[in-house]
């Protein structure tokens, strides 16, 4: 006996499947919807691909503990101007090697999906008596910085018994904004933590640690030895920029703090999963740029490239990664290039999935509505 396609949906069994069908295919699209169209700050829908920030020329010292030169006047802008003066440099450990061997390492770029939370530690030695480093390279103003750095067990040894450090940290200008001391343990190590103004000014901060030594003790070193009793670094601080991409018709804030003299050309590749800006700055000088990625917009395992060529794992750190977010800190040679950032999953997978259980739940409301308009029962 041959039956039509109404017969067979006539069949109380198949009416209750499509039934079913119907309500997990609304269930599936409902649960679906907020990762498509969800981003933390519930943005409006607009383009805006142009955004430019503007901050100015920058000078990074390379790493060393007695450098404590750089100066640079800084501005920065969205759509409408903000200007602000910031002298972008800090101390950044084997830059230098670190960006070398970068442009010979695309063919690593699988092993960098999952960077580390922090920098590589810096120990004292014969060549560095004294240390001192920062948690991360970039802070925003209100930030708690983080210190850390050791004695060489030798220099130790030719001072005698020294228990704590001073530091001392300044602004572009001079301007001392934290005072504090930090206890040195049994392995000569020690740290510090300290809260950045909340109306800190953009720019780079010299970070001076000096070993605590009596007057009797310190007139009877020699000039080099007393100079090791020294040590210094510099951090940046600069003010978050939120840039706009579009992604299936909706806006998405990424937000980019830089030292750079520009950061521009902001934009999301859908179907390769990428996002791409330029950073520009004096050739000579070292950058640092930290940028914070919706993961309704790119997640996954990311691998962060320079001009097509993975960047160094050194040169990488994610500085935080949250529910929504995920926040890398970038370190470079200065002069043009061009940033990529590809992950693994993006915004569009989840709004194809979710139009196909739509379109799946609106065929089984038809097929419904048809069979009780013919009168089956």
């Amino acid at each position: 006996m041959r039956y039509s396609i109404l017969d067979i949906i006539q069949s109380q069994n198949v009416r209750v499947i499509l039934i079913l069908g119907v309500f997990v295919g609304l269930a599936g699209f409902v649960y679906l919807t907020p990762f498509v169209y969800a981003d933390k700050n519930n943005l409006d829908v607009s383009s805006g691909l142009s955004t430019q920030i503007h901050v100015g020329k920058s000078e990074i010292g390379a790493n060393s503990s007695s450098d404590t030169n750089a100066s640079s006047n800084t501005g920065s802008s969205m759509s409408t101007e903000i200007n602000s003066n910031t002298n972008a440099s800090v101390t950044l450990r084997s830059q230098d090697e670190s960006h070398e061997n970068s442009h010979a390492a695309s063919n690593e770029s699988e092993s960098h999906g999952h960077y580390k939370n922090g920098y590589e530690k810096i120990s004292a030695n014969s060549d560095d008596e004294f240390t001192v480093q920062s948690e991360r390279h970039l802070y925003k103003p209100g930030d708690n910085v983080t210190l850390s750095g050791s004695l060489y067990s030798d220099l130790i040894s030719s001072i005698g018994n020294v228990t704590a450090v001073s530091i001392q940290v300044a602004d572009k200008d001079g301007n001392v904004i934290y005072s504090g001391t930090g206890q040195i343990n049994t392995n000569g190590e020690y740290n510090a933590e300290f809260m950045l103004p909340i109306d800190a000014k953009n720019g780079a901060y010299t970070v001076d640690v000096n070993a605590d030594v009596s007057a009797d003790v310190l007139n009877a070193l020699s000039l080099k030895a007393k100079n090791s009793l020294s040590s210094s670094t510099k951090i940046v601080v600069a003010n978050y920029n939120a840039m706009k991409v579009n992604a299936e018709g909706k806006d998405f804030d990424v937000d980019i703090a830089s030292n750079s003299t520009t950061v521009n050309n902001l934009n999301f590749d859908e179907q390769n999963k990428k996002l791409s800006f330029t950073v520009q700055g004096d050739a000579g000088t070292k950058g640092v740029t930290q940028i914070t990625i919706p993961k309704s917009l790119l997640s996954g395992d990311l691998t962060v490239m320079i001009d097509g060529q993975a960047m160094a794992q050194s040169d990488v750190v994610e500085t935080a990664n949250t529910d929504t977010d995920t926040t890398l800190e970038l370190n470079y040679h200065h002069s043009t290039h061009q940033i990529d950032i590809v992950g693994t999953n993006a915004v569009p997978e989840f709004n194809s999935l979710a139009s196909l259980v739509l379109v799946l739940s609106v065929l089984s409301v038809i097929v419904l509505s048809q069979t009780r308009r013919l009168g089956i029962r």
